[in-house]
């Protein structure tokens, strides 16, 4: 063996090995945090469902913390400060969900719900159609359009989307 080929041998050693144990120790802890915050999703989920929103939101805040590009977090917490009645915070997360993740149809649909909450139809129907546009299979943008139709007094536009939702709906069973 070349004493340059030994020289390699131990270069690769010396300095790869450490990086394959660093790059396993990695994979490890994403695993590990991985079920950290799907732990903490289950929790918030179980606060959601016992009517303790604000509990649900701190409890994601910490999990936005060990995975903040995660969207759904987002979305999720969304959810949770929409129910404690923070319509800004709810807000702020459902834009941080949409420029997380700008191709999710469901994105739109929360925001567009957020908007009917604010009574801010226009931009309801903005995400709603955006929804619509990015999953025309999808029978929950159909249906928001629709409620949000209602709302503006659109009797004909929100019976049509609801018949389609309704046609989606059949199809998809």
């Amino acid at each position: 063996m070349s004493p340059l080929h030994v020289y390699r041998c131990v270069f690769r050693s010396v300095f790869l090995f450490p990086a394959l144990i660093a790059c396993s120790l990695a994979a490890g802890q994403a695993q590990a945090s991985d079920k950290a915050v799907d732990d903490l999703v289950a929790q918030a989920n179980k606060a959601m469902m016992s009517g303790k929103p604000q509990e649900a939101e701190s409890t994601l805040r910490k999990a936005i913390d060990l995975a903040p590009t995660r969207a759904d977090l987002y979305m999720l917490r969304s959810r949770a400060r929409d129910s404690a009645g923070k319509m800004e915070a709810a807000m702020e997360d459902a834009n941080k969900y949409i420029e997380l993740a700008p191709s999710d149809a469901f994105a739109y649909i929360n925001r567009a719900r957020l908007y009917m909450s604010m009574e801010k139809n226009e931009a309801a129907l903005q995400d709603a159609n955006k929804a619509i546009e990015l999953d025309p299979e999808e029978p929950d943008g159909y249906y928001r359009r629709a409620d949000i139709y209602a709302e503006m007094g659109k009797k004909g536009e929100a019976k049509a989307d609801e018949a389609k939702a309704e046609e989606l709906d059949k199809k998809a069973r």
